[in-house]
C-alpha cells in the first residue's frame, strides 16, 4: 500500500461549483429511468413503501417518512427521495475520501444499476446510502450522519442485521473505540425507529420473519409442507404443497421463493399468514435443517451463486396484482420491457462489466491505496458478501437483493482507482 502523503504535499481542493454540478448530475441520472418509463418502476410490494402503505407487512419507515411528499407528487415521492439521498451519499464519499476525477462515478453507477433502483418505489437503494453515511460518520465523527444511517437501515428488516455486521467489521479492523460510538448510535436509532413505528401504526400487523425463511425452503421442497401437514393435521398445507408443485413448473415462476403469497390468494379463508408464522414456520425451518441438511445447504449455495450468474431477473413485471395509478398502464414497464430476454441480457452485461472493473481496479490500484482506505475497501467488500449470504439464507432470489450492493462495488472501485489518481496528483504537485 502507498505510504501516507508528506504534510507539505497539497492536493487541489474540489470547487463548490463542481460539487454542486456533480450532485445535480447524480440526481438527474438517478431519476432518468423513471422519466423514460413514464412512471416510477414498481412491483406489488411498492404500495408498502409509497407513502400510503403503513398498514402493510413491511418496515414502516418509508411509508411514514414519505407520506407528506406522497400527498404532493404521489408515487414519485420515494424515487425523488431515493435520488437525493443516494446523490448525497456519493458526494459525502467524494468529500470524506478526497476523491479526484469523480466523474467516473456516473458510468460506474450505471454499471451498478443504481439509477434503476433509485427510480423505483422500493427501499433497496437505501442500503448504499446507509452504509456510506455510517462510514463517513465514523471517519468524520458525525452523530447526524449516524442517526441518518440508522433511519435508513430501519427501512428494511435486514438493515439491523447488516448494520451490526458493519459494526463488528469496524471493531475488528479499526478497534472497538471506533465501533462503540457511531455504529452503536446507528443501531440504536434503527431499533428505536422500528419499534416506535411498529407500536404506533397498526401494531396488530403480524411479523413474517420466520415465514420468509420457511417459504424460501418449501417453495423449493414442497415436501416440507406435506410433513408439517401430517404433524399438525392442517389439511390446507397438503393442498398448498400440491398447488406449489403445479405452479412452480410455470416459466414465469422460475426461481421464485415466495409462493406463500400465492397460497394466501388461493386459500383466502384457510391460509392465514399470522397463523402460519405462529404455528408452522419454525417447524418447517427445523425440519429443513435436521431432516434435509444437505438439500437445504445446496439450495442456499445455489441461490448465493445465482446472484453472480449470467441471468438477471427483475421484479418490475408488466402485470401486477396491486392496482397502480393510471400512468402506469402506458409505461414501458406495463409493456413488458423487463420481460424481454435481450433487455435482461443487457443488464447482465452491465453487471459483469462492473465486476470486471473492480477486478482491474484491484490489480492496478491496490498498491496505491493507503492503509486506512484499504481497510475501508475490505469492509465494503465484506459487507457485500454478508448481504448476499444473508439473503441466500433467508430469501434467495429475487436478484434485487444482490443488486442493492452493486453501488458499494462501484464505490470500492472508485476508491481504488481515484486513490491512485489522488497519489499521482499529489506527486505532480510536489514536483511542480
Amino acid at each position: 500500500m502507498a505510504e501516507p502523503l508528506p504534510p507539505n504535499v497539497a492536493v487541489p481542493e474540489t470547487s463548490t461549483a463542481a460539487t454542486v454540478l456533480m450532485g445535480l448530475a447524480l440526481v438527474a441520472l438517478f431519476l432518468l429511468p423513471a422519466f423514460l418509463n413514464g412512471f416510477p418502476w414498481v412491483m406489488d410490494d411498492s404500495i408498502a413503501y409509497s407513502g400510503q402503505g403503513v398498514n402493510w407487512m413491511r418496515a414502516k419507515t418509508a411509508a411514514v417518512l414519505i407520506a407528506p411528499l406522497h400527498g404532493l407528487i404521489g408515487y414519485w415521492a420515494l424515487p425523488v427521495f431515493n435520488a437525493v439521498v443516494n446523490a448525497a451519499a456519493w458526494l459525502l464519499l467524494i468529500r470524506s475520501f478526497d476523491l479526484r476525477g469523480y466523474w467516473l462515478i456516473l458510468p460506474l453507477a450505471v454499471l451498478a444499476l443504481q439509477p434503476l433502483y433509485t427510480s423505483a418505489v422500493l427501499v433497496d437503494s437505501w442500503f448504499f446510502a446507509a452504509v456510506v453515511f455510517l462510514i463517513v460518520s465514523i471517519r468524520n465523527k458525525s452523530p447526524f450522519l449516524a442517526l441518518s444511517a440508522g433511519i435508513l437501515f430501519s427501512g428494511h428488516a435486514s438493515g439491523l442485521i447488516l448494520a451490526s455486521v458493519l459494526a463488528v467489521l469496524v471493531a475488528l479492523l479499526f478497534g472497538f473505540r471506533k465501533a462503540m460510538v457511531m455504529p452503536v448510535l446507528a443501531i440504536a436509532t434503527s431499533i428505536g425507529v422500528s419499534s416506535f413505528l411498529d407500536a404506533k401504526y397498526f401494531p396488530e400487523t403480524p411479523s413474517l420473519g420466520r415465514t420468509f425463511l420457511a417459504a424460501r425452503l418449501f417453495s423449493v421442497q414442497p415436501v416440507l409442507l406435506r410433513g408439517e401437514c401430517e404433524r399438525s393435521n392442517a389439511a390446507v398445507l397438503c393442498d398448498a404443497a400440491s398447488l406449489i408443485e403445479t405452479i412452480r413448473e410455470r416459466p414465469e415462476n422460475a426461481g421464485r421463493r415466495d409462493f406463500f403469497w400465492d397460497l394466501m390468494r388461493a386459500f383466502p379463508d384457510r391460509f392465514e399468514l399470522a397463523a402460519f408464522e405462529r404455528d408452522h414456520a419454525w417447524p418447517i425451518i427445523r425440519a429443513a435443517i435436521t431432516q434435509m441438511p444437505l438439500e437445504t445447504a445446496d439450495i442456499i449455495l445455489r441461490d448465493f451463486l445465482s446472484f453472480y450468474g449470467t441471468g438477471t431477473r427483475l421484479d418490475f413485471i408488466a402485470r401486477l396484482n396491486e392496482p397502480m395509478p393510471e400512468p402506469f398502464s402506458t409505461s414501458w414497464q406495463a409493456q413488458g420491457i423487463w420481460q424481454s430476454d435481450a433487455n435482461l441480457a443487457g443488464l447482465t452485461g452491465l453487471r459483469w462489466v462492473l465486476y470486471a472493473s473492480l477486478a482491474v481496479a484491484l490489480m492496478v490500484g491496490w498498491r496505491g491505496t493507503g492503509d486506512e482506505n484499504g481497510r475501508w475497501l475490505f469492509i465494503l467488500l465484506l459487507i457485500c458478501l454478508a448481504n448476499d449470504s444473508l439473503f441466500a439464507v433467508v430469501s434467495g432470489p429475487p436478484d434485487r437483493y444482490h443488486h442493492r450492493i452493486l453501488p458499494l462495488i462501484a464505490a470500492a472501485t472508485c476508491l481504488l482507482v481515484l486513490a491512485r489518481q489522488r497519489r499521482d496528483a499529489a506527486t505532480a504537485a510536489q514536483w511542480k
